[in-house]
């Protein structure tokens, strides 16, 4: 019986102290653009239909999705960011934000066409992280 007490023991605690590794995470989130795809056309006034996927071994902390001009500030530039923290691990998801394209600016400028960026950002709980950017376009939506 106490050969039984002292088997249970080891293997106990063997299985403890090797649970409790004090190897860090090191690789950042997984982070894939599914839409838009590359050069995609968006017209003004239309909404953007996204979808983004994340995965991480130890789970995403943090993530986020700007949408900004390719050629930097210029007039009329349309410009979006949503920041999302989390609250518990999560490991592995997919979202499909949808963002509308609109016709003015908050200045009542209209919004400048031409080559965008939408770059999806994540971060993980050791603070690893990763960015991915995929270009699309805005186009003026001519009504005939």
């Amino acid at each position: 019986m106490k050969n039984i007490l002292y088997t249970f023991l080891l293997v106990g605690t063997s299985l403890l102290l090797g649970s409790c590794s004090n190897d860090e995470d090191t690789e950042a989130p997984k982070v894939e653009i599914i839409n838009p795809e590359e050069n995609q056309v968006v017209f003004v006034g239309d909404i953007l239909k996204t979808k983004m996927s994340f995965k991480d071994d130890y789970g995403v902390r943090f993530y986020s999705y700007e949408i900004f001009h390719k050629d930097g500030i210029v007039p009329g530039e349309f410009t979006y960011k949503k920041e999302i923290e989390i609250n518990v691990p999560a490991n592995e998801f997919e979202i499909s934000p949808s963002v509308t394209i609109p016709i003015m600016t908050k200045d009542s400028i209209p919004t400048a066409t031409g080559d965008y960026i939408l770059r999806v950002l994540a971060v993980d709980w050791y603070n690893n992280s990763n960015y991915v950017d995929r270009t699309f376009k805005i186009e003026p939506k001519i009504v005939e």
